[in-house]
C-alpha cells in the first residue's frame, strides 16, 4: 500500500517536473523572440540615411 503510494507520487512529481520545463521553456523562447525584435527594430531606426 505505501508503495504504490510513493510509486505514484514519484509519477506526480515527473509530471510536474515536465510540466514546469515545458512552461519555462515557452517563456524562455517568447523572451528570445522579443529580445530578437527589439534589436531588429533597434537596427531599423539607427540605419544611417542614404
Amino acid at each position: 500500500m505505501v508503495r504504490s503510494y510513493l510509486d505514484r507520487n514519484g509519477v506526480q512529481v515527473k509530471k510536474l517536473l515536465v510540466v514546469a520545463a515545458t512552461i519555462a521553456g515557452v517563456l524562455l523562447y517568447r523572451k528570445v523572440q522579443e529580445s530578437e525584435a527589439r534589436k531588429t527594430i533597434w537596427s531599423e531606426s539607427t540605419d544611417t540615411v542614404d
